[in-house]
């Protein structure tokens, strides 16, 4: 039983300030799962994912997997990144953010920008629905390859049908509203699109700087906040190409430690801030604590 059925309060809105911007991270919802492995990584044996799980006093096979929208707030704009399932809320444990951004104090006519990291469908079936735009104000923003990938719909795998029709529902009457970007792109004052191109075709991540401060948003390139830091060579049973995801994972963590980026990941456990730091072989998650509530 989960802590929602059992009537327990959970933290679902967490808002910290970087430089002149204001961060809210919202809790869109979570699974729990019982299938740890092959879920996280299915190039590792189930006794290898065990073995790490244990390590940092985790259960083994359960796991709850997050899900964590962002929403910026810059002197200029509004923007939200990525704002979850919406009408497409495969559960009731899921399709919160509406809730938490009324809770941080912003409606969805105050919203200027959506940002989309990728098109899988926790991060695009709030953006419309039945054709109509959620954020009726809002201008939508997508990386130029990822949107073609799905509107040319070639080569889809079985596992990603059901994220095509999807796109074909919400995404794709909507393409004349669209801006189109490509990595090394600045979409607004001080955040700036790179390439973490493997989750997805042309999945993206996105570093602001304001005020002196830099916060990276992995977006889904760290599916765990254990096994995709310890062993960034294992494969997401939910990445597209998993090879070339991999390879993202490692030169994107390397950036992170090398920079001392604070990090915000999609799929980090709430409130999924925190820093990288590297080791002989891989790296460690450590989050946040009150590091962004100092003045």
């Amino acid at each position: 039983m989960s802590s929602k059925d059992k009537g327990l309060v959970r933290p679902t809105v967490y808002q910290f300030a970087l430089g002149e911007a204001v961060i809210t991270n919202i809790l869109e919802g979570y699974f729990h799962r019982n299938d740890m492995h092959p879920f996280i990584a299915t190039n590792a044996t189930a006794a290898e994912v065990e073995e790490l799980a244990r390590a940092h006093h985790l259960p083994f096979p359960a796991m709850e997997h997050n899900f964590v929208a962002t929403v910026i707030k810059t002197p200029e704009k509004l923007i939200v990144v990525d704002p979850g399932f919406g009408a497409a809320a495969p559960a009731p444990s899921t399709g919160w953010f509406m809730n938490g951004l009324e809770k941080a104090g912003y409606s969805k006519d105050d919203v200027d920008m959506v940002l989309i990291s990728h098109c899988h469908p926790d991060h695009i079936g709030n953006v419309a629905a039945d054709g109509v735009a959620t954020f009726p104000n809002a201008e939508i923003v997508i990386g130029r390859t990822e949107f073609e990938f799905w509107k040319r719909g070639e080569n889809i795998s079985e596992m990603r049908q059901p994220t095509l029709a999807l796109f074909q529902k919400t995404l794709l009457p909507l393409e004349d509203q669209l801006r189109l970007i490509e990595p090394g792109d600045e979409i607004a004052s001080g955040l700036v699109a790179i390439n973490a191109f493997g989750h997805s075709a042309g999945h993206l991540v996105f570093k602001l700087s304001s005020g002196g401060k830099e916060l990276l948003l992995l977006n889904d390139t760290t599916p765990h906040f254990v096994a995709s830091f310890a062993n960034p060579e294992w494969h997401f049973s939910m990445d597209d190409d998993p090879q070339a995801a991999a390879a993202t994972r490692q030169r994107i963590l390397d950036m992170a430690a090398e920079e001392s980026l604070p990090v915000v990941g999609y799929h980090i456990p709430f409130p999924s801030i925190g820093f990288v730091n590297s080791r002989q072989q891989g790296f460690d998650f450590i989050p946040a604590s009150y590091q962004f509530q100092l003045a």
